[in-house]
């Protein structure tokens, strides 16, 4: 992915869908690497890169074991990086890219799924269970919400009636 840092020039569809839909992506897909790269122009672009391909990266077998000359050879120098142990970086071109320039995230969510042919996942009965649980707990903290500012308010009420009662000068009523 890559957008504008602010959500001018048309960026804000990218900036909703980097916040609130790249990060479910990563919970479902831990092991799909997902880069995000921002910029300061307004005019710049607003893509998302998709690379269906694998990596040519090096497999478990290669990097757990070490072969007979790497094991006779004397450990690297500190300065370059291991090639066993780094990642190469794909410089290879997109097999999707999606212009979400002036596009809301649901807009760049339904191309994504279009493009590449994703499947949404259905929540199972548990995290339904916690779904429900969660809106229950915001309705009750909303009643809890009402009924601590009225008793705050009557406080207030009750105080500046006091004061009054005691000789001072009435407050403009500051709400």
């Amino acid at each position: 992915m890559e957008f504008n840092n602010k959500l001018y020039g048309g960026h804000r569809g990218a900036r909703k869908f980097w916040r609130e839909m790249l990060p479910r992506m990563k919970y479902r897909n831990p092991s799909v690497p997902m880069e995000v790269s921002r910029h300061n122009d307004p005019d710049g672009p607003s893509l998302l890169h998709i690379y269906t391909h694998t990596k040519t990266q090096p497999t478990a077998s290669t990097t757990d074991a070490p072969t007979a000359q790497q094991a006779a050879a004397p450990p690297p120098n500190s300065d370059p990086p291991n090639a066993r142990n780094t990642l190469v970086p794909d410089t290879s071109k997109p097999t999707y890219t999606i212009d979400m320039r002036d596009h809301d995230q649901r807009e760049i969510l339904e191309a994504l799924v279009e493009k590449t042919g994703a499947q949404e996942l259905q929540a199972t009965e548990q995290e339904l269970a916690e779904m429900r649980e969660v809106e229950e707990q915001k309705a009750k903290s909303e009643a809890d919400r009402v009924i601590v500012l009225e008793k705050l308010l009557e406080a207030r009420r009750e105080a500046e009636m006091m004061r009054l009662a005691r000789g001072g000068e009435p407050r403009p009523n500051l709400r």
